[in-house]
């Protein structure tokens, strides 16, 4: 009895064990505030609004949790920027890693493939352009890249996701503005289109085709 008892307490760990791995081999790789597709290539990231910048000027989009400029952007990232950048390259995505901090003075732009970026939450039923959520006081296109910027992003401990003009630090960033168009840009959140401060929102950023 007890080698029957045992045999099956093997049996149910054997199959719990292989339960848990084939949750795992899929396609889309998933925590509580990340979520990657490799099928539709694209990211989810969960963030919260920061309503101080619908009124205050910023270049920072999306800021990831613990990074010194968290507090400084008009969505608030809850997922690591390393870890951002890791499932850009799980979709396929390829860095520019064309800008050095030297450049952030200089006018360039960044490269790398573009992605196509997305805003939604609870209630809205629908996906919104990043574009729409962002006023600035020079208006063009967004065009955001995989900057890539990986080691810099490291070393500043940032956390920087999404800048809204081009950024050496930034694993994206908005190619329409060159390095340091925000000492004259202005860029603010869209109160007209945003939820309010604190609203829990989900950022998608899909590569683009």
């Amino acid at each position: 009895m007890k080698k029957v008892l045992s045999i099956l307490a093997m049996l149910v760990l054997l199959i719990g064990v292989t339960a848990g791995c084939s949750s795992t081999t899929g396609t889309t790789s998933t925590s509580k505030v990340l979520v990657t597709n490799k099928d539709k290539k694209e990211i989810s990231m969960t963030a919260t609004v920061n309503g101080k910048y619908f009124t205050e000027a910023t270049r920072h989009g999306v800021v990831a949790v613990g990074g010194s400029n968290y507090e400084k952007s008009v969505l608030k990232g809850d997922a690591n920027e390393v870890d951002f950048y890791n499932a850009l390259i799980e979709i396929g995505a390829k860095a520019g890693n064309n800008l050095t901090l030297a450049d952030m003075t200089k006018g360039v732009k960044v490269e790398g493939d573009k992605l196509n970026v997305f805003v939604t939450w609870d209630g809205l039923g629908k996906e919104i352009p990043f574009n729409d959520i962002i006023t600035s006081s020079d208006p063009r296109p967004m065009d955001i890249r995989f900057g890539g910027n990986l080691q810099n992003a490291k070393d500043k401990k940032t956390g920087c996701i999404l800048c809204l003009d081009s950024c050496a630090v930034g694993i994206t960033s908005n190619a329409s503005y060159e390095t340091g168009a925000s000492s004259t840009v202005k860029f603010y959140g869209n109160k007209d289109v945003l939820p309010k401060d604190g609203t829990k929102v989900t950022v998608i950023f899909r590569l683009a085709q």
